[in-house]
């Protein structure tokens, strides 16, 4: 009888990787056309659907691919876009796939910062001090009494942030603005309100993103909590506010307890990941995000013993495993060309020296840009990198010959 292929939509070769091991069929639909990942010898087949088309259209020839199967696919999603398009169209799907997803109402809170900051505090969830700033509306009284400081000016979607005309101003890449003093947030907030999405301004959780913890999860329908475990971030980049270069995953009571009261209070199902901050001042744990989706997490976390992944595929083929017991601490996932730039930063802060970096770079479990057992993704894109280098080398060159020709 034929396997149920995995459909990964918009996803990575973390998730593909973590799927093809236990052999997996995997159809990736990658976010950019013509990347690498198409090459993964963990990828079964390819299909180009892009994330730019209507989500009614995207949804249609999601179905109309998983009719192409003797058996019916399971469906994974892995960022914010995919994860709304899955649940805004989860009963047309539902009749070509198998699909796990939180309750609707809940992924919409969850995405957008601001839906999710007014939940949260109507819940009493233990985030930081929060003011949600509507694009388009009056600031709120409570931003001409903002006297906390360090704060932070977070937009309410990623998606229309990086890249945005303001961040580029800013200079920054960042996932979001730290503000030092009142005369700064002034000074920001006329462009803040100008870009294209509401903001947060939101009370800093002092301290480095090390201490930046995770609680993940997969709740069954019957709220039987069939797997779980935590992780710390190691660097990030940019150095402050960055995104994961280095991760490490744990096996932390008090984090566990933490997630578990928070999905507790959600009363959720599905898969999740949420972040946490232990501020450096009182040790007190803050939630900052609740992510209901699978992450790069699960792959790391599925060496360690934890395979979130395969338990969701068993479960929605009616193939039900035993819950997963508990973690292997101490398993570490890097992004070796990303973690290098983080390095530079974190070397120059005075955090990490060259012999540490490279005793961790040499001893990570998992090499996200390379790996010997599917080696082409990274070899090509190696040679596009030198490629691309060797072009901008060329063009100096042609300049520098220019000048002193006078041509």
């Amino acid at each position: 009888m034929a396997r149920a292929p995995a459909y990964v939509l918009w996803g990575d070769l973390n998730l593909v990787r973590c799927l093809a091991r236990h052999g997996i069929p995997v159809v990736l639909i990658p976010a950019e056309p013509g990347t690498s990942m198409v090459r993964s010898r963990c990828v079964t087949e390819a299909v180009e659907l892009g994330s730019d088309e209507p989500e009614d259209e995207v949804a249609r020839r999601l179905c109309e691919l998983a009719s192409r199967h003797p058996v019916k696919p399971v469906l994974f999603y892995q960022g914010d876009e995919d994860l709304l398009l899955c649940s805004r169209h989860r009963d047309r799907l539902r009749e070509s796939f198998h699909l796990l997803l939180p309750p609707r109402d809940l992924v919409e809170h969850c995405v957008d910062k601001a839906a999710f900051a007014a939940m949260a505090e109507r819940l009493s969830l233990p985030t930081p001090r929060t003011v949600i700033l509507s694009r388009g509306q009056p600031l709120p009284a409570e931003v001409a009494r903002w006297s906390v400081f360090p704060a932070v000016l977070k937009p309410t979607r990623r998606k229309h942030w990086f890249n945005s005309r303001l961040q580029r101003e800013l200079g920054t890449s960042r996932k979001a603005i730290r503000v030092h003093d009142r005369a700064e947030l002034d000074r920001l907030l006329p462009e803040v309100q100008a870009h294209h999405t509401d903001f947060l301004l939101q009370e800093a959780v002092e301290g480095g993103e090390d201490r930046i913890l995770s609680y993940h999860a997969y709740v069954r329908k019957s709220g039987e909590i069939a797997a779980e475990f935590t992780g710390r971030k190691i660097r990030t980049f940019p150095r402050i506010y960055g995104v994961s270069t280095h991760v490490e995953i744990t096996d932390d009571a008090e984090v566990r307890a933490a997630g578990r009261h928070i999905l507790d209070v959600l009363t959720f199902t599905g898969v999740v990941k949420l972040d946490l901050k232990r501020d450096v001042r009182t040790g007190r744990l803050y939630l900052l995000e609740v992510n209901p989706r699978f992450t790069l997490w699960n792959y790391p976390a599925a060496l360690a013993g934890v395979d979130v992944p395969k338990l969701v595929y068993d479960d929605l083929r009616g193939r039900a495993q035993a819950p997963a017991g508990r973690v292997r601490a101490g398993v570490r996932w890097m992004s070796t060309r990303a973690d290098f730039r983080a390095f530079r930063e974190y070397h120059a802060a005075g955090e990490v020296s060259l012999a540490s970096w490279l005793r961790q770079a040499v001893t990570a479990d998992v090499h996200a840009d390379f790996t010997f057992s599917d080696p082409l993704p990274g070899c090509l894109d190696a040679v596009k990198r030198l490629n691309g280098l060797l072009h901008r080398a060329s063009r100096s060159v042609a300049g520098q010959i220019g000048l002193s020709t006078g041509l």
